[in-house]
């Protein structure tokens, strides 16, 4: 098979291992409710029983959790599920999840599963191995939902911002591309829909936004020599366009859903 782009590679993935990625989660956007409007459309089953790969702090996790009635999320990252379950037991969420500390790679898939759902996670996996076990999980109704992103859309200073992170990243291998696209060209995935879920209103601190980076590949501070530098010139370039220290934008995730092949 095709290999992964090199920027997708393990060794970047493993940034996600580090502790100052876990705490910078908190200040990464939420995802809009028409995400779980979306899987709720697609997800008709009842009981529904859905898996999650690449748990993370549980950001979809807890939200997807009141709209299910059994959800195994996996994570490999004790970082973020020590702090997933944290956010659990101080929201008052359902008990209704199983947090697994395992790789998408390793788990033991006990489906069937009506969804399986990844947010900002599946790039990182072994495609090989995981869409196959996907494929194999899945009631015969059941489908991959993709979460590929939540950005903030439209915002005057992101070409700027572009340039100041492609300086600063350690992700030195990085190029754009479409991950449903990568999985079809390697014949593991049959794409059959994809949706673009907005929520207005989101507002942050730019110290927040600023620190909202540090949770992406290519920032974990443990392995950044610039970060000090690269927040320096991301605040005052932020600041230059709200002087009032707030950040205001709409939020915006890409949702696809479709097959995975064994």
């Amino acid at each position: 098979m095709q290999s992964k782009p090199k920027h997708l590679g393990p060794e970047y993935a493993a940034q996600f291992e580090d502790p100052s990625v876990a705490r910078a989660y908190y200040a990464r956007p939420p995802y809009p409710e028409a995400v779980f409007e979306l899987i709720d459309a697609l997800v008709v089953a009842r009981p529904r029983r859905l898996l999650e790969l690449g748990a993370g702090t549980g950001d979809l996790t807890l939200r997807l959790a009141r709209r299910v009635d059994a959800l195994e999320a996996v994570e490999p990252s004790l970082a973020m599920l020590e702090i997933a379950g944290a956010k659990q037991a101080r929201e008052g969420c359902p008990d209704n999840v199983q947090w697994i500390h395992a790789a998408a790679e390793t788990y033991r898939y006990e489906g069937p599963y009506d969804a399986v759902v990844a947010a900002e996670a599946l790039h990182w996996m072994s495609w090989g191995q995981v869409l196959p076990a996907i494929a194999r999980s899945l009631k015969a109704t059941g489908f991959l939902v993709i979460v590929c992103d939540r950005v903030l859309w439209n915002l005057p200073w992101r070409d700027r911002e572009r340039e100041l992170v492609a300086r600063h990243s350690t992700n030195r291998d990085y190029r754009p591309y479409d991950l449903a696209s990568e999985l079809k060209a390697r014949e593991l995935f049959v794409e059959l829909g994809r949706k673009q879920c907005c929520q207005l209103g989101f507002c942050q601190s730019v110290d927040d936004y600023v620190e909202s980076f540090h949770s992406r590949n290519g920032f974990s501070r443990e392995r950044m020599p610039t970060a000090s530098d690269f927040d320096r010139k991301l605040r005052e370039l932020v600041l230059a366009s709200v002087p009032s220290g707030q950040v205001e934008a709409t939020v915006v995730s890409n949702v696809i859903w479709g097959r995975p092949k064994v």
